[in-house]
């Protein structure tokens, strides 16, 4: 029994710590962003500043266009109806600061 829950609270650990069901969608943001030669820190910067001012709906379309299947961003937003593009102004201002490095910490 007493390894039985210890399995069971080690589950709950690992799924609370995205290394179960994959990566999380700010993960796969920032894994990609990495991949493409910016610093972990912008990359964090951006994925913050995406998920701070979109809607959870929006994030996650984000998340899965450019984090998970790796789309051209100029070709996904070219999909997007007009209210989520327009959703993206408001990030516009955050996503600036990501490459000073002192917002960075660089």
């Amino acid at each position: 029994m007493r390894k039985m829950i210890l399995a069971v609270a080690s589950l709950a650990l690992l799924a609370g710590c995205g290394m179960i069901g994959g990566q999380s969608d700010k993960q796969a943001l920032v894994a990609t962003c990495v991949e493409k030669g910016e610093s972990e820190a912008t990359c964090t910067c951006v994925a913050d500043g995406l998920e701070k001012n979109l809607s959870p709906e929006l994030y996650k379309k984000v998340a899965q266009a450019a984090g998970r299947e790796k789309q051209d961003m100029i070709e996904f937003m070219s999909g997007l109806p007009v209210e989520d593009l327009l959703a993206f102004s408001a990030v516009t201002n955050d996503l600036e600061m990501c490459g000073d490095p002192a917002a960075t910490g660089g």
